[in-house]
Formats: structure tokens, C-alpha cells, sequence
């Protein structure tokens, strides 16, 4: 995710959505070598060490010791021309081999089709690979001997691919050596086109590489007065970039994922803006990823996690706690919780017990987090939850930190941070205190109870990694994205790091969210139930498409033979269906059904949210393993089971649920009670302390 704690970051991507949405200068993107790593060709430094080698062994005469210094300098340049120098034969075949087509990737496969929605396309490139052309056949490809020609395409808004330092096709064209620098910097028609796209368009630099800040670093020397890059805005996309004047930059964090695929967040960024300014529909649609790890913590084992259960009935789905000093007085609050108030769903149906028969339907192991053991005990009744555990069914994620809106007393502007139980000493609440904190045994069955307590924490995964992953960041960083920022009804002069007291809850499912991608990730769970309005945010925080096809459908087919029923419904007083399940998962078509689930699931593995959304498909389960499913379950079902399938009324988890409307109407109603206590009217500034009128100010984006 992009940095939303810099603040520099945040008033760029503030400048190139406006940039962006006036569209006043064609938007241009500079490529570097960075994207190239994301098909496995080597950066300058590893493509260096790889020529040292070859040149050390076959080479005679070449000076090893010298060219490691050369290397670890980052003088690649010299570096280079000292090996053409010896052997330009070997050298120009090096590079060639070493650039040879390949396989693309799902990551650079997200890459161009995210690249490719910006219309017309106009991209220049330092890379010296043809893997940029082959998605873009429609686009012109200049080289240096006729790179004005693509000064005619940009003004006539036509789509084109500027070669800047050559192409592997025609080798002894790439720039790499001293000399090869020295002849662009004395190109005057190639400095001049590069002014003059500078000056036409909104420039933005993505694809980290020490090559790109030594180009950049060059060009500047050219034009001290940075005349270079025009008036601007021109971007730089990076984790961490020499500040460079007239270029504005966006940094990104590398914690979670360090392949960089965070940069491409910039380019949905991009696809947002541009949907608001041509007013088309703010549905996310970009294209299925297809999943390319073929191992994972859980094996060839498949895991549901459902990341939230509310079951039938009252239950508190959030909580206030008051931080006191010693002494007394109020210092601070923070609010834990996702906060929905009934007026926010579109049902007050539970899908609890639903959600986990699409769970045993389809899975290996359905995930819960612990926070929910209570509930998920009071659901099945003792008897069925302790026959789960004892199958190694039903698993428990204990996430030790928690999104939690942390703010002063007495102020409308809180921040995300992450919370924990911790005991006097600061130690994290052990799992087994928490489990027997929500389960109590019978009296006089306290010895039975022990030991399945001590079975049940062998199913407990601890994750504790919110604070390595800067989990708080990661919220922030959502909470810039455009189409977030409008979900949510969060004002422009709102910043990442400030939320407003009637934005706790939707901000704090926002985090929820994101907590959940990080757990999926690194417990290798491939598909995630998510709450209501989860479905448009997460597709509009990770640029990621929710599917046409649903586990959800399939599950409720093999049980009712209908393929929208609400199974929770169907089961109520009739627990001997549960055991027919169970049945039903260990015979030859159960598993052949859970295995056909794994291999459909839209998993979205070149994203920053892998799993997939709601159990999606990519494609329908064949009809023949759908109907030996659907039969075999049917056998199981005795005369005494009266099966009467009840249509779901909720919106179908997979498709991309509209609930968020209903979440910015109750927080406009409570910034308007706010706002009426304080004796604030329409026109009069607005309570966040920005200076402009309420109704343009907090209370416009909630109109909606």
C-alpha cells in the first residue's frame, strides 16, 4: 500500500488525481526496470554480477578485482564498458540471452492490464526487453532514431511505446555503457523530444531501479534549472527516492510485499480518478488474477476463513472503552468493533450457521477468529462445536492485535492504531485464558472440559504480526485510494491519519478488511467471508474484481438443489443434517467436490489481497462433479429429514454487494447531530476545522 503517513505522499496522490480528473495534460508513464523484475529479468546490479562472472571465466585479461569495485559503487556504467571494451562479441550476446522472452507472470499480467485502462496509452521505457510491446499491439513503438515521430501520436492523443534505451531485438541499440550515456546526453533530438513531452504532458516515473535514479540524475546535470521537466506535475513512484525539484513523489511500503507490487496501487489511483471524471459507474472491474503459488502453509489443503459471525439474536459487534490516568480523568478512548446498526444492513438476517455450511460443504477447515469462540459455541450447541474441534474441522486464528479508533478526550478526530489484551506485566493474554474467559464448563464436568480445552488450543494459529506488517499504515494507505475515500464519505480534507467520530465504524471495517487480507496471506488461507460492503471496498482498496460464481451457490445446489437457498434456515431443529455433512465430507464425491472448489477459486495472487472474496470462482464446477455431489448428499438424508429450502434474502455474497450507501446515511445523520449540538449550520465552517462551508466541506461526500 502507498505511505499514508508521509505527508508528502499524501498531497501527491491528492495532486495526480486532480491532475488526472481536470485532464488538461495527457497523463504519460515512464517505465523502469523495476517492472521487468516482475517477469524475472535481472536489475543493473544483478545483471552486472552475472556478466562479472562470465567475463571472469572466459575473458582474458579482465580485471576481477576492479570490476567488483565497479559494482559495489553502482558504477555500472564504466562497469560495462570496460566488458564491451574487452569483448564486444561475448557482451552484446550476454545481454541478448540474458533478455530472452518469457513467461509472463501474474504480477506483470496485473501490471499491463492496469496499465493498459488508461486511454490512449502513452508510455516511454528504459527497458530493453519486448515484453511491453506484446500486450499492446495497437500502440506505435518508436525507437531513439525516430523518437520525434511520437511527439504527432501524443498530440493526436494516440497510444505509443518510446524505446528510450533500445530493444534486445536490436542489441547493439541499448544504452548500458559510458559511451552509450555520453551519445543521449549529446543527442539533442533526443533531449529535445524529451522536453517537449515533459511540457505536453503529466509525467509519472514507476519501476524502481538504480538505473532510473542514475537517468534521472543525468538528465538533471543536462538542465540544472530542472527546465527538463516542465511545469508539471510529474510523479515518482518509489519506496524510497532521492528528492528530486519539480518531481513530486508517492512512496509505497515493502514490509508486506517485497516484490514492490504496492507501486501498482498508483495505477488504480489513476483507473479511479478517471472513472469520477468520466462519471461511469465506480464499480472495480479489473481482471480475474490467475493463482501461480503452488504451495502453501496449509498444503493442498483448502481453508475457508469466515472473518466475522453475528449470530441470530442481540449481540454487541463493537466496543467503547474510556482510558482513565492514575488519578482519575479522562485521557483518551478507543472503539474496537465493526459498529453495524441494523439501520446499516439490508437484512437483520443472520448468515451465521449459513456461512458455515459453505464452509463444510466446500472446504478442508473453516477458519474463525477467536474473538467469536462464544458465539460460535452458543450457535451450534456444545455437542456439534466439540465434535468439529475433535475432527480438526473448525480451526481459531487469535489475532493478539486489533483495529481500534484511538482518540483524545474531548476531540472530534481519532486515528487508527492497533490494540491488545495484555495481562499487568504487558504479556499478551495466553490462548488458553482467552478460550476459558468464553467457554465455562458444566459444573461437576471440569476434568472432561480440560482436556477438550487442551485439544481445542492445538487448533489455535497465534497471529501477532499486525505491528511487523504496520498493520495501522496499511488501514491509512487503503483510506487514500479514490474510490475508498467515496464508499466511505471521507472529505478531501480529511487526512489519512485523521478519523472523524461519525466515520469510527465504516473506517474501522475499512482496517477489518485489511486485517483480514494480512491473515489470509500468511496462513495460506485461499478464500476469506467477508461482512456486507466488504465486497466494493475491498475491490476498491487492491484493485481487485469480485467473481460472478460463488462457492455460496454451489454449496446451497449440493444440499437443496436449489441454488440460492439460506441453509442456516433449513437446518434450524434439525441437527441430524450437520451429521449428514460430515458423511458426506469424507466419502470419494465430498472430496472430489472440495478439490474442484480449490481448483476454481479467483484467487487474486498478484494483489495485496490474495484470497478470494466470498469463496469466488473463475469458473462453473462442472456438472457432472456438481450433480454426484448433489446426489451422494441426497442419499444421506434420511425419510426423517424434511429438507424445505428457504430463498437467502440477503444480497448474494458473490456478487459486489451496494450496502456502503446505507453506511454513509447513518454517518451523515450522526454528523449532523453533531454538528446541530454545536450549533453548526449549513454554511457555516465546517467542524472538522478546514474553513469551508459544512455542506462543501464533511457533508458533501454523504449526500450520496
Amino acid at each position: 500500500m502507498l505511505n499514508a503517513t508521509d505527508q508528502a505522499t499524501f498531497l501527491s496522490v491528492r495532486e495526480l488525481r486532480r491532475s488526472v480528473q481536470e485532464a488538461q495534460k495527457p497523463l504519460v508513464y515512464w517505465i523502469g526496470a523495476g517492472t521487468s523484475k516482475w517477469l524475472n529479468y535481472p536489475l543493473w546490479k544483478e545483471l552486472a554480477r552475472q556478466l562479472r562472472r562470465e567475463f571472469s571465466k572466459f575473458v582474458e585479461g579482465y580485471n576481477n578485482e576492479q570490476a567488483r569495485k565497479l559494482i559495489e559503487t553502482n558504477s555500472f556504467p564504466a562497469f560495462f564498458q570496460r566488458c564491451r571494451d574487452l569483448d564486444q562479441a561475448r557482451y552484446y550476446r550476454f545481454l541478448s540471452n540474458a533478455f530472452l522472452p518469457v513467461p509472463e507472470t501474474a504480477l506483470y499480467t496485473r501490471f499491463t492490464e492496469a496499465l493498459g485502462r488508461t486511454k490512449p496509452l502513452h508510455v516511454l521505457t528504459t527497458n530493453i526487453d519486448e515484453a511491453l510491446e506484446r500486450p499492446f499491439p495497437g500502440a506505435g513503438v518508436y525507437q531513439r532514431s525516430d523518437i520525434t515521430g511520437c511527439l504527432e501520436q501524443l498530440q493526436g492523443r494516440k497510444p505509443f511505446i518510446v524505446k528510450l534505451h533500445g530493444s534486445r531485438s536490436a542489441i547493439e541499440s541499448a544504452v548500458f555503457t559510458t559511451d552509450d550515456y555520453e551519445k543521449l546526453r549529446s543527442n539533442s533530438g533526443y533531449l529535445s523530444t524529451l522536453k517537449h513531452i515533459f511540457a505536453l504532458g503529466t509525467v509519472v516515473f514507476l519501476g524502481y531501479s538504480v538505473s532510473d535514479q542514475y537517468l534521472i540524475d543525468l538528465l538533471s546535470d543536462n538542465a540544472k534549472d530542472m527546465s527538463l521537466f516542465g511545469p508539471g506535475p510529474h510523479f515518482v513512484v518509489s519506496p524510497d527516492f532521492k528528492e528530486i525539484a519539480s518531481l513530486r513523489q508517492i512512496r509505497y511500503s515493502i514490509n508486506r510485499f517485497p516484490d514492490h507490487r504496492a507501486a501498482l496501487t498508483v495505477l488504480d489511483v489513476i483507473r479511479q480518478a478517471e472513472a469520477r471524471k468520466t462519471e461511469l459507474s465506480a464499480q472495480v472491474e479489473p481482471p480475474p488474477q490467475q493463482l501461480d503459488r503452488t504451495v502453501s502453509p496449509l498444503g493442498s489443503k483448502t481453508a475457508y476463513f469466515i472473518s466475522d459471525v453475528l449470530p441470530p439474536g442481540l449481540w454487541s459487534n463493537s466496543t467503547t472503552a474510556q482510558i482513565t490516568k492514575i488519578g482519575g480523568g479522562l485521557e483518551a478512548e478507543m472503539t474496537l468493533g465493526l459498529g453495524f446498526a441494523k439501520e446499516e444492513l439490508t437484512t437483520t438476517v443472520s448468515t451465521a450457521l449459513h456461512d458455515l455450511v459453505v464452509g463444510l460443504i466446500c472446504f478442508d477447515f473453516v477458519y474463525f477468529p477467536l474473538s467469536v469462540l462464544g458465539k460460535i459455541h452458543v450457535l451450534l450447541g456444545s455437542e456439534f462445536f466439540w465434535q468439529l474441534v475433535q475432527a480438526d474441522i473448525t480451526r481459531y486464528v487469535h489475532l493478539q492485535h486489533e483495529p481500534a479508533i484511538l482518540s483524545r478526550a474531548g476531540t472530534l478526530m481519532g486515528d487508527i492504531g492497533l490494540v491488545s489484551l495484555s495481562d499487568s506485566t504487558g504479556q499478551a493474554e495466553p490462548t488458553a485464558t482467552f478460550i476459558r474467559r468464553q467457554i465455562a464448563p458444566f459444573p461437576g464436568k471440569e476434568s472432561v472440559a480440560e482436556k477438550q480445552f487442551s485439544d481445542l488450543e492445538n487448533k489455535v494459529i497465534v497471529f501477532d504480526e499486525g505491528g511487523k506488517l504496520d498493520l495501522a499504515g496499511l488501514v491509512r494507505a487503503s483510506l487514500m485510494m479514490p474510490e475508498v475515500t467515496r464508499l466511505l464519505g471521507i472529505a478531501d480534507a480529511i487526512l489519512p491519519t485523521q478519523v472523524p467520530s461519525w466515520l469510527k465504524f465504516p473506517c474501522l471495517r475499512m482496517a477489518h478488511l485489511v486485517h483480514t487480507g494480512a491473515v489470509c496471506d500468511r496462513l495460506g488461507i485461499l478464500a476469506v467471508k467477508i461482512p456486507f460492503g466488504g465486497a466494493r471496498l475491498t475491490s476498491a482498496a487492491f484493485g481487485i474484481q469480485p467473481a460472478s460464481e460463488s462457492a455460496d451457490q454451489y454449496a446451497s445446489y449440493v444440499l437443496s438443489g436449489r441454488f440460492n437457498t439460506d441453509m442456516g434456515a433449513a437446518l434450524v431443529g434439525q441437527p441430524e443434517i450437520f451429521q449428514n455433512i460430515l458423511r458426506f465430507r469424507d466419502s470419494a464425491e465430498g472430496e472430489s467436490f472440495r478439490k474442484e472448489v480449490r481448483d476454481q477459486l479467483l484467487a487474486n495472487e498478484a494483489s495485496e489481497f490474495t484470497a478470494s472474496i466470498n469463496a469466488g470462482l473463475k469458473r462453473n464446477i462442472p456438472i457432472r462433479v456438481l450433480e454426484q455431489a448433489r446426489d451422494k448428499l441426497s442419499s444421506l438424508l434420511t425419510e426423517k429429514v424434511k429438507l424445505s429450502p428457504v430463498p437467502a434474502v440477503w444480497t448474494n455474497s458473490f456478487q459486489s454487494d451496494d450496502t456502503t450507501w446505507l453506511w454513509r446515511a447513518k454517518s451523515r445523520s450522526l454528523l449532523l447531530e453533531l454538528t446541530k449540538k454545536h450549533g453548526i449550520r449549513a454554511d457555516d465552517p465546517c467542524i472538522c476545522g478546514s474553513g469551508d462551508m459544512l455542506r462543501l466541506c464533511c457533508a458533501l461526500p454523504l449526500r450520496e
